[in-house]
């Protein structure tokens, strides 16, 4: 893969800046600099849809500017008033930004890079006690998901949980742990010292490695719609 004009540097010292100076005065005068850092991570969000796209024309669907979430926070219920999240972030499902279906997700930070996948759902009841039963059902062929090698690079499986599996599910199952659970998602750092080609074909691999989770996970979750708000 050829090297790519991208300069994710320049993007988590804007990010670092913000995190600094979070109010609404300072983002104005630094109108440029949040564009051009904003451009730098569509790039690496283009860049690693267009080459997951290769296996799943779907993808080119996807408005990779559009689907970038906002900075802007929702402070009407939080002590925090601080009015931006320092962070730019995506979720790159053909299905729509929603969390479920479940796909690849990216997040860039001041200090991280993340690729995660997975279900970070802990708040729709409906939705874990179908991965749930699936997990019971299909306990085999997650279990062999989970210790596949090819997995050992995902893990761990992360996600709040119950201090008790809930009932009807049996509290002795060798799966137990990942009963418990309410969310189950995945999420791992990418080290920015590695070239941009470098770091793309590391993020190609984790997502390659992340989709039979979330193919297990959507596959559970077929029938769940998301509520209207």
């Amino acid at each position: 893969m050829s090297e790519l004009d991208m300069d994710l540097a320049f993007t988590q010292q804007f990010l670092s800046d913000l995190a600094r100076n979070n109010n609404l005065d300072w983002m104005h005068a630094h109108q440029a600099e949040y564009k051009q850092a904003r451009r730098q991570f569509e790039k690496l969000a283009q860049t690693v849809n267009d080459v997951l796209a290769q296996e799943d024309p779907r993808r080119l669907d996807i408005d990779i500017a559009r689907r970038i979430s906002r900075l802007n926070r929702d402070t009407r219920f939080s002590k925090d008033k601080s009015p931006y999240s320092p962070l730019f972030r995506i979720h790159l499902s053909p299905s729509g930004p929603q969390p479920i279906p479940c796909d690849l997700f990216l997040c860039l930070t001041a200090e991280t890079l993340l690729v995660g996948g997975g279900l970070f759902a802990s708040m729709f009841s409906e939705a874990t006690a179908l991965v749930r039963q699936a997990i019971l059902d299909q306990a085999d062929e997650f279990d062999r998901l989970i210790h596949n090698q090819e997995f050992a690079v995902c893990l761990p499986i992360r996600g709040e949980s119950l201090k008790r599996v809930p009932k009807p599910f049996p509290a002795d199952h060798p799966l137990a742990d990942y009963l418990k659970m309410k969310s189950w998602y995945l999420e791992q750092t990418v080290e920015l010292g590695e070239s941009n080609a470098a770091l793309i074909e590391h993020m190609i691999a984790l997502a390659k490695s992340m989709q039979p989770f979330n193919d297990f996970l959507n596959k559970a979750l077929a029938d769940f719609t998301m509520p209207q708000r």
